[in-house]
């Protein structure tokens, strides 16, 4: 019986290095591409559950302008940090708060967790603050890994970046663009407008 010469033996295990080589290139394409849509699913899903509470909040939003317990403001702050602060008719069902008006904060800050000198928007809820009560400013991490986050207002034809109910009443609308994502090349930007009621409870 006729043995492999070492030519052949050196051809098959070349022909099995290309198509190993090859098996293994379409797997980790289809890995790096689960990956890649993992990790676009839950961006999505951040972003979903940020424009969520802030809609419910934002169509929730009382203010009364000889209410000293109640606001309505947004902008940039002296740090240049974008918040949004409002008392809102929108409770987190599980909150200390339970019912009725929620004093709800948030905040974009640097986040000291994140390797990537991204910012966290940070987010409180408490009960409706007395006119002389102390500020519980105690906030929790609602999404990490966001690059930017703005605020517009709209009231009358006109659009601005920073907002006090105090001088304004409540804005008609206000416009919320989020860009998120922890790898530049793939950062994800989503921009929606919510309408703001002007509800009044007595």
């Amino acid at each position: 019986m006729r043995g492999f010469t070492l030519i052949e033996v050196l051809v098959a295990i070349s022909l099995l290095a290309i198509v190993m080589t090859s098996v293994y290139g379409v797997f980790g394409s289809v890995s790096a591409t689960k990956l890649r849509l993992d990790n676009d699913s839950a961006e999505y899903h951040r972003a979903r559950v940020v424009f969520d509470r802030l809609g419910r909040e934002l169509h929730g939003a009382y203010f009364q302008q000889n209410d000293q317990t109640t606001l309505f403001r947004g902008g940039v702050n002296d740090q240049g940090e974008t918040f949004l602060e409002l008392t809102t008719t929108a409770v987190t069902p599980l909150s200390v708060t339970g019912t009725g008006i929620a004093e709800v904060h948030y905040r974009l800050t640097p986040d000291s967790e994140s390797t990537a000198n991204l910012q966290v928007l940070l987010r409180s809820e408490q009960p409706r603050q007395s006119a002389t009560a102390a500020i519980d400013d105690r906030m929790m991490r609602l999404a990490p890994d966001v690059v930017s986050l703005t605020l517009r207002f709209y009231t009358e034809g006109n659009w601005r970046t920073e907002w006090d109910a105090l001088q304004d009443g409540l804005p008609q609308l206000v416009e919320i663009a989020l860009v998120v994502g922890r790898e530049e090349q793939r950062q994800v930007p989503f921009t929606t407008t919510f309408e703001i009621p002007d509800v009044k409870i007595r």
